[in-house]
């Protein structure tokens, strides 16, 4: 049975454990993760993207401070990536993540950043499954947007099931409306099961 969750419901998630995280299947292009580290070093001294990276266990030729379309990565990399930014700077409150992510959603892919500033949500919803077929090799995405509404619905990857894997979407599609300045007026999330995940959405004219 298919079930609501707001994006504070997924934040109050308990984590995965760090078992099950790590042996997620999937690789995700590394441009998907933004210039992370040029942002966590501005909040958080120059010194903070080195330390992320030893709290993963990664070093700089496998999780640079910008990735690029060039570089690929497990995809757990992009959940513990949030997860040990909110746990060494943000008290552990996942919410609190999501100024350094509206903060990136700048630097993102191009091809977003030009559709997202010349033809408005619509259109960058529509081009979603496409984008996530670029940066992510599991899973499908199907996307539906009509002038003041879509449905982003994921389907067939395990990672689709991740608590912070959902916060992470859910909340990104909510930055993205800021940076747009767009008028948010109703997001959430539907767990569909294990391995799919949808988001609903809603904005003003």
């Amino acid at each position: 049975m298919s079930r609501r969750v707001t994006i504070e419901e997924l934040a109050a998630t308990p984590r995965w454990p760090l078992e099950r995280t790590l042996a997620l299947p999937g690789q995700i292009r590394g441009n998907a993760l933004r210039a992370w580290g040029t942002h966590v070093a501005e909040h958080w001294g120059p010194q903070a993207p080195d330390r992320v990276r030893e709290l993963l266990g990664l070093p700089a030729s496998t999780l640079p401070d910008v990735p690029t379309k060039r570089d690929w990565m497990p995809i757990w990399v992009q959940l513990r990536l949030a997860q040990v930014i909110v746990d060494e700077w943000c008290g552990g409150d996942m919410l609190g993540f999501e100024t350094l992510f509206a903060e990136t959603s700048g630097t993102g892919d191009k091809v977003m950043r030009w559709a997202a500033a010349q033809l408005g949500p619509t259109a960058v919803l529509r081009r979603a499954g496409s984008y996530h077929a670029s940066v992510c090799t599991v899973g499908a995405l199907d996307a539906t947007a009509d002038a003041r509404s879509a449905r982003l619905d994921f389907r067939g990857a395990d990672v689709f099931g991740d608590p912070t894997w959902r916060l992470l979407n859910t909340m990104s599609i909510r930055t993205m409306f800021t940076f747009m300045k767009k008028r948010l007026l109703s997001i959430h999330g539907v767990d569909s099961g294990q391995r799919d995940y949808m988001i609903e959405l809603t904005w003003a004219p």
